[in-house]
């Protein structure tokens, strides 16, 4: 893996991990969406830019995004003869940041691949980006990426029209450290009430014990039943990003989709993403310290912290595994596919992880694979399954 460059990013590290996940993400997503669909929106709901070093935006949000898509879509059209319609729909409501990204949408803008830039606060252009959407082409795939400064900005009940459709996926900066701080100040209630959409959430996250990120863990868990509840996502997943110089989260990055595929795309990304993540608190530390730790098996150290969430999620995925099989009749079968989704919804669980546990769970179960006879490995894209034998002894 290439070495990490911070030169664009001093004082806002964990921009560059957010930035990595997008430009692992993005392409991917292109490629397997824009197989079958003909044309894409993405839409940036608080663009900027700000605190960018670069001239060109590529060290920011919709510069990353931009580009990735860019390039998919001339990979499409010459590996695969793929003519994809792509359009970016950008929104701040900063007037001197907007001109900076108006100019920016100018520049970018061709006949098959649409810049467009908005004005205003976020919930109050979506009736303006459904419009761009609904001009852009005949039901286009669209991928809604929301990075607010504060959560008042995204109230689920007005963000709902944007999100509640089968052919949309969202990745969305939960500002977990900001929510939990101010969870015991009543002129606040409000607020949280929009943002998860569920009045009952705030008195559940007051009753959360402090220790062990507890709070912010449950607000995540929150969020993702909103998600589901009201938006109609089926799965949700999660990355934790940290502080760069520090043993403590900084947020949470929760993702929708309503296809398995997204998953698998999404968690491959942010596995990615937890590697660079550690390279990124390397270089950081000497920077700070101008003392390089030293390096173990070939690579930067595990944050004490990673290994402790890695720890508590990856047992919380397997308890949840276990819980679906084991109420499972005799002889009956699951899709691979359903428990990939609810496992691969924790942070830093990885896929060869459940096929850890599953495999440790026979005879009790059998995998059973699809297909060629030459695979080795369940996928969620296959129509894999695993039939449970014994459930009682999976207990």
């Amino acid at each position: 893996m290439p070495k990490v460059d911070l030169s664009a990013y001093a004082g806002r590290e964990q921009a560059y991990v957010k930035h990595c996940l997008l430009e692992e993400y993005l392409p991917d997503w292109a490629y397997k969406v824009g197989s079958k669909w003909d044309s894409l929106v993405y839409v940036d709901g608080f663009a900027g830019p700000w605190k960018t070093k670069h001239p060109d935006y590529a060290d920011s949000s919709f510069g990353v995004a931009i580009d990735a898509l860019r390039r998919s879509c001339l990979g499409l059209r010459e590996g695969r003869g793929r003519k994809l319609r792509v359009d970016s729909i950008l929104v701040e409501q900063d007037r001197t940041a907007f001109a900076c990204l108006e100019r920016f949408a100018r520049s970018k803008t061709t006949p098959a691949f649409g810049v467009h830039a908005l004005c205003g606060e976020f919930a109050d252009q979506i009736p303006a980006i459904n419009q761009l959407i609904k001009r852009s082409a005949h039901s286009p795939f669209r991928f809604v990426f929301l990075d607010p400064k504060g959560w008042s900005d995204i109230p689920m009940e007005e963000v709902r029209p944007l999100l509640r459709d089968r052919s949309c996926e969202v990745l969305i900066n939960l500002m977990t450290r900001h929510i939990i701080r101010f969870l015991d100040e009543p002129d606040r209630a409000d607020s949280y009430r929009a943002l998860f959409g569920r009045p009952e959430v705030l008195e559940v996250l007051q009753n959360t014990p402090r220790e062990n990120n507890a709070r912010a863990e449950q607000a995540v868990r929150e969020y993702c039943r909103s998600l589901r509840l009201l938006c109609d996502f089926k799965y949700v997943s999660s990355a934790v990003i940290l502080e760069p110089d520090e043993e403590s989260i900084r947020y949470f990055l929760v993702y929708a989709t309503n296809h398995p595929r997204g998953v698998e795309v999404f968690k491959d990304a942010e596995i990615k993403a937890a590697r660079i993540q550690d390279d990124v608190r390397h270089e950081t530390h000497i920077r700070k310290t101008g003392q390089p730790e030293l390096l173990l098996g070939g690579g930067p150290p595990k944050s004490r912290l990673t290994l402790q969430l890695r720890d508590r999620y990856a047992a919380r995925a397997r308890k949840k595994v276990i819980e679906i099989l084991s109420a499972k009749s005799p002889a009956s079968s699951v899709p691979y596919s359903e428990l990939f989704c609810e496992a691969m919804a924790f942070p830093l669980v990885t896929p060869d992880d459940l096929e850890t546990w599953l495999r440790t769970l026979e005879p009790s179960i059998e995998i059973r694979l699809a297909g060629s006879a030459r695979r080795r490995k369940p996928s969620p894209s296959e129509e894999d399954g695993v039939l449970v034998r014994k459930p009682d002894s999976l207990r």
